[in-house]
């Protein structure tokens, strides 16, 4: 069967995992029955050429009361895992503060050698949990590059090929400094919002265009 317009696929592994599994998750010693939920975002590939290219997201609560989700992870691959790009834990303590700005994670759309030098980025933002009780939320977004600027005091990096490397980069930490971080803040479409990449001098106009999957911490069983 085609698939066409594939945007965001659940699955639902339900897995008996053992202390030596070569699995991506948390598994305390001597090993436990664990339900886990992911996201699958894909990449802008034709369906029918091959096994679907995405984006994996651990964080879906199906089963919160058999298995923990205070954590946050992202793959990058199909059925097989390319890399551990993200790995993120929420602080459990009430003293540990809350970024005092809405800070997300970008993931590009397309990661062919092609949309290396695109001018117009698709891109997956998800909220970077970090302290309870948070909210785990993934959007879909674009940026016109040509629209970015760099800080005064970095002129070499403003250069349209640093620009793009730096947005392109997956994992790369946004600060959007102008909201609070929180759940009422989170980012919603047809919002225009200036963000900038806090490892670098970039400032960009990020245009949401989807929100496609939000939970209420610390437990994530709860729908936004």
């Amino acid at each position: 069967m085609i698939l066409k317009n594939i945007f965001v696929l659940v699955i639902i592994a339900i897995s008996t995992l053992r202390a030596n599994a070569q699995y991506p998750v948390p598994i305390p010693p001597g090993g436990r029955m664990a339900v886990h939920g992911w996201l699958i975002l894909p990449w802008n590939t034709n369906a029918t050429e091959g096994p679907i290219q995405a984006w994996f997201s651990h964080h879906v609560p199906e089963f919160g009361a058999d298995s923990p989700h205070n954590f946050q992870i992202v793959l990058n691959g199909t059925l097989t895992v390319r890399e551990l790009t993200t790995a993120v834990y929420l602080n459990e303590s009430t003293s540990v503060p809350s970024y005092p700005d809405l800070r997300y994670l970008s993931y590009p759309r397309d990661m062919s050698s092609s949309g290396d030098t695109k001018p117009f980025q698709h891109m997956y933002f998800a909220h970077e949990i970090h302290s309870v009780p948070d909210f785990d939320h993934i959007i879909h977004v674009s940026i016109d590059t040509t629209q970015c600027h760099c800080e005064k005091n970095f002129p070499l990096l403003c250069n349209s090929e640093n620009i793009l490397q730096q947005i392109r980069t997956p994992g790369v930490e946004w600060s959007f400094p102008t909201l609070t971080n929180d759940l009422q803040n989170r980012l919603l479409p047809p919002t225009v919002i200036k963000g900038r990449i806090t490892s670098g001098p970039v400032l960009c106009p990020i245009t949401v265009l989807e929100s496609i999957h939000c939970m209420i911490g610390p437990d994530f069983n709860h729908k936004c």
